[in-house]
């Protein structure tokens, strides 16, 4: 019988999720997609000094927003006492260890080792410490913290990405599991709960590379089986910087808030650095079953905003106008057909619809610095009716009637009748404004 595959997000609710965190998400998501499995979101909420509900309620709003469906929500900060239950397993197994140096006396190890040029691994003093070398500490008021006792051999791995990978555990120090306070750190509750889960496919970014080495052995501790894994590379921006929870430009909120099309960034996001060609995807349904895991670049993949924004302008241009119209009136906006077919090519959102009918029908601030140039422009607008040849004969009028050509010619009489310096083809603009309007836009008046 074939194994149901179970796959995880899983975040920490410590700030605004953005492309990168995501872009994980999406491989997790598409993954059980395409294998008809499940998709499981768990916040990984155990830091509750940074952790908010704010964050944790924006994780679901933007992965919904984005299409993303979840089959189960877990929060880690409700499962202590699983992870309680299985820590005592490792206790009683031998598998971990009380350690009891203060923070100053490890990064004065540390920065002795650096300074022998000798890489900071701990050395695991704490773990031969007597009976009473442990009641001598106890009783000065020292609580222990407990790590994790790694084997100190090579783990080896087929990675769904990266292919075969391993990882020397005795190049690493015993990872610490459990605070002086009692509080998990990231590691156990992580393995316990893709135990209790039965996640089958993990798949993430390649910082965590090493703490798959390191849970794999967890997995063996506890007497089961890992799942298997796959890291993909970081994302970064068009500077190849990484992208930041601390940085809010690049986060789906923002994005949601500028009227990015969802399937926009998922087009996007699922393509940069993969085998897939860059283009419109209609759904998530398609993208899995084009996309192919082991196909994923091994090379950081650049998100540039200035593909995101042709993407959604290719995508506003196919969209059903009946949608257009339904979003357009959800948000109190008064949709006018003709205008959206003039300007849905030219247009980075949806959001700047509203901006283009009052430009249209409204009354607005424009720029008339080269008013003679205008006023010529003005005089010599043709009278009505008007259609699809107005245009160029009205400005093959001016150009005769004045010494201008070029940008010099076309770009006044924009500013004139837009107030700004680009936009959809003005043959058609003025069309929809009809001879009253032009000429008192033309006129500033």
């Amino acid at each position: 019988m074939t194994q149901k595959i179970i796959t995880r997000f899983a975040p920490s609710p410590t700030g605004l999720l953005h492309v990168g965190n995501i872009r994980t998400a999406l491989f997790n998501y598409l993954f059980s997609l395409k294998n008809s499995g499940k998709f499981i979101l768990r916040i990984d909420d155990t830091d509750s000094e940074r952790s908010t509900e704010e964050f944790s309620d924006q994780i679901l709003n933007d992965l919904d927003w984005l299409g993303l469906k979840i089959d189960e929500i877990f929060k880690q900060s409700e499962r202590l006492e699983v992870y309680n239950r299985y820590f005592q397993k490792l206790i009683d197994n031998n598998f971990v260890y009380k350690c009891f140096e203060t923070s100053e006396e490890l990064d004065s190890k540390r920065k002795r080792l650096v300074a022998r040029r000798m890489p900071p691994v701990y050395d695991r003093s704490s773990l031969y410490l007597s009976e009473e070398d442990i009641e001598q500490y106890l009783k000065e008021g020292r609580k222990p913290y407990w790590r994790f006792k790694l084997s100190g051999k090579r783990t080896n791995f087929n990675d769904l990405i990266r292919g075969d990978v391993s990882v020397d555990t005795s190049a690493q120090s015993d990872p610490v599991i459990v605070r002086e306070d009692g509080g998990f750190l990231y590691n156990l509750p992580s393995v316990i709960d893709d135990i209790e889960m039965g996640i089958t496919n993990i798949i993430r970014g390649e910082d965590h590379v090493t703490n798959s080495g390191i849970q794999i052995e967890m997995f063996k501790c506890l007497g089961k089986e890992p799942p298997v894994f796959g890291h993909h590379p970081l994302l970064v921006d068009e500077n190849g910087d990484p992208f930041s929870k601390r940085n809010s430009a690049a986060s789906i909120k923002g994005l949601m808030e500028e009227n990015y099309e969802p399937m926009a960034i998922n087009s996007l996001n699922s393509s940069i650095g993969t085998s897939l060609d860059i283009n419109i995807f209609k759904s998530l349904n398609d993208i899995a079953s084009d996309i192919d895991l082991s196909q994923v670049a091994r090379a950081p993949a650049r998100f540039s905003m200035s593909q995101l924004s042709k993407l959604n302008s290719d995508i506003l241009s196919q969209l059903d106008i009946e949608a257009v119209s339904e979003r357009l009136k959800s948000n109190n906006v008064i949709f006018d057909e003709k205008i959206w077919d003039v300007i849905k090519s030219n247009i980075k959102n949806i959001g700047e619809y509203e901006k283009w009918y009052e430009i249209i029908n409204g009354s607005i601030k424009v720029d008339n610095s080269d008013q003679d140039f205008i006023n010529l422009a003005e005089s010599l607008l043709p009278p009505e009716p008007w259609g699809d040849s107005t245009w160029g004969d009205w400005i093959t009028m001016v150009k005769g009637a004045s010494d201008k050509k070029g940008k010099d010619l076309f770009l006044p009489i924009r500013k004139a009748i837009t107030g700004l310096s680009d936009g959809p083809e003005l043959k058609n603009i003025i069309l929809l404004m009809g001879y009253d309007k032009m000429k008192k836009r033309l006129l500033g008046s």
